[in-house]
Parts: structure tokens; sequence; C-alpha cells
């Protein structure tokens, strides 16, 4: 019989009141009352109906009426100082947001990178809004200066030693508690408002093309030129110089039928060939700035050794005009030699120019492409050795000048050039092999993979993405120097395996079993009896290792804000340091031993680099254990350097005098002195360093550092490479008359 509700209930209050107790008990036993659940704070919808909120994240109540909750889970502002930090962080992800966007769009369209080489895959473009920029940005750092004897301001970048030796001036300003004079410009002669006009044809002789010449077209009068019997000596300079520690560019043999042809009334005179001009203009540059002043002779015309061969470069030049627009693989071989030229001679804007005709001509000639397989090996090798110079040139002008590189290595490039026996058989030129599958083209692969090494990490730190402030510089904002620590360190590795890569026969020998390609302050071991070119390409490969790795590490030199005890960052300063005294032992050892570096104008400004480098290691840190003594040892083994080099070129002379005012600077500053108490000076002793950064930027001027007052070692240090200006070079401007 089914039971009804009724039934069921009474039922169910029979069973339950034996579990009660009994009234006496129930009034003994003190009620407890169940505890409502509070809730901190209900979300703003519940507020605003009054409605019961259970405080869930989102609350059951918006849930299911589908509302926005304001229960996020995030921390609530409730201070000022707290909604401060929380619109800045906001701002600041928006920044990021916008940015990748604008990264995007612009990978989307193909569009190349405004650097020249590949972003990494964490970096984010360039933002045009707000007050915080990524470090892209960080290409505005440099300075803007009148070079002497130029009516322009010129910019030099962050990487440069220009924008070093800048606020190295401004440091040792500082801690010499000097005043002196404003940035003075040179004064300008007429001629230098004439730099850029033509020579008149008669002084450089017909300048058409060569090949619609006549035989009997020679050069005219007027200029410094060289009989058939002299060129073919500075000629046979080159193929055991610049052809085999440069970049081999030039097919030798081809290049000899082609002098041949060029001959006419018997061998007596030659037709103007543009490659056979700067060749040797190359060669008269190198040769003469090997000897003594006085012993220079007539090639000189009276001027300094670094403008010998003057008139064959600018007949060159002329010659050059009519190829631009049907350039040929010879016109890019002029341009890449035209640039070594110029930066013997301290010309680095022309440099820079050049080397951008360089890259526009390559690119025209369709170099970034592999060759086709239908072409002569012999054809695909010179077509890549060639690519991979113009990648070399570009590669030295940006990171020395500090300004964007101008080859875009993110689009294709061409294989690596070979360096195997038959390669090398074919290449034109006949030197001995050197063993163990290594040729005279060897060295020519190891630097491009050099190269590529130091510029990736080179374009990486100057291309990451540490957010600055709209006044700030990587160099007096901490948080953005330990970014940049951490990430520049990391490439550290890759700088190893390529050491580990070099074979031993491309090693320089140490003594006292010393570690080639290292920093252990070892003396370098001269094999005799072996062929001078192949000496000079190890010298050179360790050299340049040195060289680009104290370029890379510099920044870290910063007087700003010296490094903390212990850190990465001080890590990589010492580094830096050491790379400049080692680059330093071994220049001053091969100067005294060998000829290999007479005349090298490379070298000179390597070293001059270095021991500024030096100088200013040695004032931010004047008590490291054992390095500062090793590089104050390295700046007045410089002098020496430069007193070798200042006997063939005045340029030389004049750095031996700036390093050795610094030196004795450096020398005062590190007597103890009592006036150093006083509050404008900063002492930066390690006694006084703790384990956090110490900034110094706050007594340093914030404004332009040219509307500063300037140091005379700023003056005379950009003397080094501006000291030469274009009338010298230019022949037609020494008969000019001056208004």
């Amino acid at each position: 019989m089914p039971v009804t509700f009724s039934q069921a209930a009474s039922a169910s209050m029979i069973e339950g009141s034996e579990n009660f107790p009994s009234g006496n008990e129930h009034q003994l036993r003190p009620r407890h009352r169940q505890r409502r659940a509070q809730v901190a704070r209900a979300c703003d919808a519940c507020r605003l109906r009054r409605t019961k909120c259970d405080n869930g994240i989102p609350c059951s109540k918006c849930i299911a009426r589908g509302n926005h909750c304001s229960n996020s889970g995030a921390p609530k502002a409730s201070t000022l100082t707290e909604a401060s930090e929380e619109i800045a962080s906001l701002k600041l992800k928006v920044q990021q947001l916008e940015t990748e966007l604008k990264r995007q769009a612009s990978d989307s369209h193909n569009l190349p990178d405004p650097i020249s080489s590949p972003r990494p895959p964490h970096s984010a473009g360039i933002s045009t809004g707000g007050d915080i920029t990524p470090s892209l940005k960080r290409y505005r750092d440099g300075i803007q200066f009148w070079p002497p004897r130029s009516s322009t301001e010129t910019w030099f970048g962050p990487s440069s030693i220009y924008f070093f030796i800048q606020r190295l001036s401004e440091f040792l300003n500082l801690k010499l508690r000097q005043e002196h004079s404003i940035h003075s410009l040179h004064p300008l002669s007429a001629s230098d408002h004439k730099l850029l006009d033509v020579p008149e044809a008669s002084q450089l002789g017909n300048t058409g093309r060569s090949c619609a010449r006549p035989a009997e077209d020679v050069p005219a009068a007027g200029g410094i030129y060289l009989s058939p019997i002299q060129e073919d000596y500075f000629l046979n300079i080159y193929w055991q110089t610049y052809h085999t520690s440069l970049f081999p560019i030039v097919d030798e043999s081809q290049f000899k039928n082609h002098y041949q042809s060029l001959l006419v009334n018997g061998g007596q005179d030659r037709r103007p060939s543009a490659l056979v001009d700067i060749i040797i203009a190359m060669c008269m540059q190198l040769a003469i700035s090997a000897t003594p002043t006085e012993t220079q002779g007539i090639l000189v015309e009276g001027k300094d050794a670094l403008v010998a061969g003057r008139w064959h470069y600018w007949r060159g030049q002329k010659l050059l005009q009519y190829e631009l627009d049907s350039p040929s693989l010879a016109t890019l071989q002029c341009h890449l030699l035209c640039a070594v030229y110029v930066c013997g001679g301290s010309f680095h804007n022309m440099v820079n120019s050049t080397v951008g005709l360089a890259v526009s001509t390559a690119y025209s000639l369709g170099l970034h492409l592999d060759p086709p397989s239908t072409m002569p090996e012999r054809d695909r090798e010179i077509r890549r050795r060639l690519w991979w110079a113009v990648y070399i040139m570009d590669s030295k002008s940006g990171m020395k000048l500090g300004r964007p590189f101008m080859l875009q290595s993110s689009y294709t490039m061409p294989a690596l050039p070979s360096d195997t026996l038959e390669t090398a058989a074919s290449s034109g030129s006949m030197f001995a092999p050197i063993g163990q599958n290594v040729t005279w083209l060897t060295y020519n692969l190891h630097m491009i993979q050099l190269y590529m090494k130091v510029r990736t990490a080179y374009t990486a730190f100057y291309e990451q993405d540490v957010y600055l402030q709209k006044d700030q510089t990587l160099w007096n904002e901490h948080e953005a120097q330990t970014s940049s620590v951490e990430f520049l360190n990391t490439h550290s590795q890759s700088f190893r395996e390529w050491v580990d890569g070099v074979p031993e026969s491309l090693k320089l020998k140490r003594q006292n079993n010393g570690q080639p390609l290292s920093t252990d302050f070892t003396s370098i071991l001269l094999e005799p009896f072996t062929p001078i070119w192949l000496q000079r390409q190890r010298l050179l490969l360790e050299h340049t290792y040195h060289h680009l790795s104290i370029n890379l590490y510099r920044p870290f030199i910063s007087f700003s804000s010296k490094p903390a005890a212990n850190s990465i960052a001080e890590e990589l300063a010492i580094r830096c340091a050491s790379h400049a005294v080692m680059l330093t032992l071994i220049t001053h050892q091969i100067l005294t031993e060998s000829t290999l570096f007479d005349g090298w104008h490379e070298a000179f400004y390597c070293q001059w680099n270095a021991v500024m480098t030096l100088v200013g290691f040695v004032l931010l840190f004047p008590h490291t254990p054992l390095l500062t003594n090793q590089a104050k040892h390295a700046i007045n083994l410089a002098i020496a350097i430069f007193g070798n080099f200042g006997a063939k070129f005045a340029i030389a002379a004049n750095a031996a005098k700036i390093v050795g005012g610094l030196s004795a600077k450096l020398e005062v500053l590190a007597k103890p002195n009592e006036s150093e108490s006083n509050a404008t000076i900063i002492s930066l002793d390690s006694e006084a360093i703790s384990s956090s950064p110490v900034f110094i930027d706050h007594v340093l001027p914030s404004d332009d550092l040219f509307d500063a007052p300037g140091l005379d070692l700023f003056d005379m240090a950009v003397d080094i490479d501006f000291w030469n200006n274009a009338a010298a070079l230019w022949p037609d401007l020494d008969n000019l008359s001056q208004f």
C-alpha cells in the first residue's frame, strides 16, 4: 500500500524525536549559533544590486548572469605609490604589445629591418609613442662634432672610439678638477670649401674608358706617375700583402695579363686602368709608410706618406665615374680597394661612403645570390669572395664608426668561399699548401667566420629590448646594463668555438707553452723559414680577434656606473682590458723583432683603439690586482709603438705625445692627494666600492657632450683619426689661390 506524503512526514517526525534531548537537557545545554561566512568585499555588480556575493573569482552570481566580475584576483592598489607602479606597469605592457604588433605588421610585408641584421626572436621593433623606447633607439647615442678642417658636423655612434674618448675626457676633466675652453672649431681655408671640385683633366690625363682608349693615349704631364718598371715593384708588393692578408678578390694571373695589355710605346708607357691605379696607390702608401721620413723621397711630394700614390688614386676615381651605371666585378674590386686606401689615410667618412658604393654595386651585380652551378667554379669562387669582402668592410666600417650596417643580413647570402686544395690551385695564385688541407685561402675563410660571429653579437647587443626612459641611455641605467651584460655574455661560447676551429697551422705559437688566441700575456714565437705571407696571416688573425673583442666588451668600461665587484659586467670590462693588453704586447714584439707590421696602417689604428681603452680602464679600475699594472705597462709600450710608427708618418708621432701626456696624468691621479676628499671628486678606489654599482652620472653634464666644456685631450685625440683633410689627397687644391 503506497505511503502518502503526510504519513511519511509524520513517521519522520516520530523517528527523529528519539534523538532530541529532553526538556531539561535542552535548557541546560547552551545553543551555539553557526557563524555566517563573511565576505571581505563584494564585487561591484553584487554591491550595486545589494545581493549576497560569495567572493569567488569570479563570483557565482556574475557567472549566472553572464556579467563581467570585478573580482579578478589581481592585487588592488591601496596607496598612491602602488597606483603609480601599477600605471607604469600597464603602460609598459601596452608599449610591448604595440611594438609586437608593429613588428608582425612589418614581417607580414617582408620589409627589411632598419639596422640590416636579422632581429632576434625576442626583439621588438621601434615604437613611436610614449616615454619608454626600446634599445633599438640606442643608435641615437653617440656624438656630433666638427672634425678639424670640416665645415659640417659628423656623427659617430655608441660603439665608436670617438664616443668613448669623449666620455673619457669628461671623466678625466672631473677627476683633475680642471676647466677647459669650449671645443673649438679649426679655422677653414679657402681650399676646404672646394673639397668636391673635380681636378682638371690636364692634371690627371685623359681618363676615358680604357677599352675605348687609343694606344697612343697616355697620361699627360703634371702629376707624379710611375714608370712601368717602378709600377712592377709596387705591384709585386700587393700579392705578398693585401692579396693574402686582406681579401683575395683579384685573380692574379688574369690581372697580370690585363696589365700587359695596357702597355704601349714598346712598354715605356701604360694606359690608365682604375684597378691597376688603385692597387699601385695602395702599395705606394704601404711601402713608403714603412720607410723613415728622411728617405721617402719625391714620391710623397713633401706630404705625409699616408697620401702617397694620391695621383694614381684620383685617376682611378675619375675612371670609375664612367662605370656607375654599368658596374662590373672590376668596379666592385676598385671600390673595396679604394676603401682600404682612404682608411689608411684616415679619411673615415670617405671610407663609409666608399663602402656604401661597394654594397650597392654588390647587390646590383647579384652577388648576394649563390652563383649558379652552370658557372665555372673559378668564377663562382671569385664572386663569393667578393661578396664576403664587402661583408667584412661593411662590418669594419659600421662597428668602428658606430653607424648602422649597410649590408642587409636579412637577405639571402651566398655560400662561404671554399679553401680546398683544388680551389687554391685554380685561384690564379701559386702559394705552397700549408698542410693538413690548409691553403692560403683558409685564412680568409676563418676571418669571415670571425666577423660573422662578432657582428651577430654586436647586432644582438645593440638591438636588444632594454626599455629606457626618454632621457636614459645604456651608460647611466643600471638595469639596462645588467640585462646587456647577461645578453652579451651568452655569445662568449661562440667565440670560444671559433678559436677551437682555427687550424693549428694558422695559430701563432706562444713561448713558455702559452695558448694561442688567448690573453695569457705570453710572448709569441715567430717560426723561422716560414713564408712572410703566412706569418702575416697568423699574426693578423690573432690581432683582429683581440681588436674585435676590445670593441665588443668596451661598453662595460662605463664612466657613469662602475660595475659591481665580482659581477659579470666587471668580468667583461676586465676581459676587454686583457685583450687590449695582449694586442699591445703582440704589436710591440712584432715591431721590435720583425718587419711584418711596418707600414701596416690597420695595426696602428688598432693599437690606438687599444691604448685609449686601457687609459679608460685604469681610470675606472685603479686597483685591480695584476691587471692594472699590466695595463699601465702596456700604455708605456704603446708610446714606444707610436714612436716606431711616428718615424715614418706624422700621425703616429702625434699619438705618442697624447698617450705620453695621458700616462703622466694617470701617475698623478695614482698618488695620494688630500684634496681629493673634496665633495666634487668621486673616489673610485676599490675600497670605496660596495657590492652595488656606483653611479657617478649625476656629476657629469647631462646635456649634449659638446655643449659642455671640452677637454684638450679630445681635440688632440680626434686629430689622430682626422689629422688629414682632402686637400692633402686632392692633387689640384695645392695650386688654388687663397681668399
